[in-house]
């Protein structure tokens, strides 16, 4: 009976590990105001590096706080049309969504170049954590 106690409580321990223990939870990537695009059509984010896997992306729209916004989620090729990763649901000012980006890791520096499509109005800006 103590045996499989002790057995239990050390299972317990090893699940309680850190994932990983050189920088364990979220690390700031850095902030973007939206931009227009140069023929008018929306506005965009500058590109924000990724190492891959999950990012948070956190929405601030201080000029229209109650207004919702979809805020599309791509990825920058200088060489190749950008890739579209995904469109995240209706935001309001201060809401996060934490999509999944693996895969899109690509270039010299084996990032993904991630930048966000969304609303010119309200003085929008993101913050990504990786």
């Amino acid at each position: 009976m103590l045996a499989a106690a002790l057995g239990a409580l050390a299972i317990s321990a090893l699940s309680m590990a850190p994932a990983s223990a050189d920088t364990p939870g979220w690390q700031s990537v850095g902030n973007s105001e939206f931009y227009l695009d140069a023929d008018g059509s929306g506005c965009h984010t500058k590109p924000l590096e990724s190492g891959g896997g999950h990012i948070k992306v956190t929405h601030f729209r201080p000029g229209r706080p109650t207004d919702w916004a979809s805020i599309s989620v791509w990825e920058y090729d200088p060489d190749n049309p950008d890739d579209h990763i995904i469109t995240l649901p209706d935001m309001q000012d201060g809401m996060h969504y934490e999509p999944w980006v693996g895969g899109w890791e690509d270039g010299d520096n084996g990032k993904a170049e991630i930048y966000f499509r969304g609303p010119c109005t309200g003085a929008p800006w993101v913050h990504m954590d990786d």
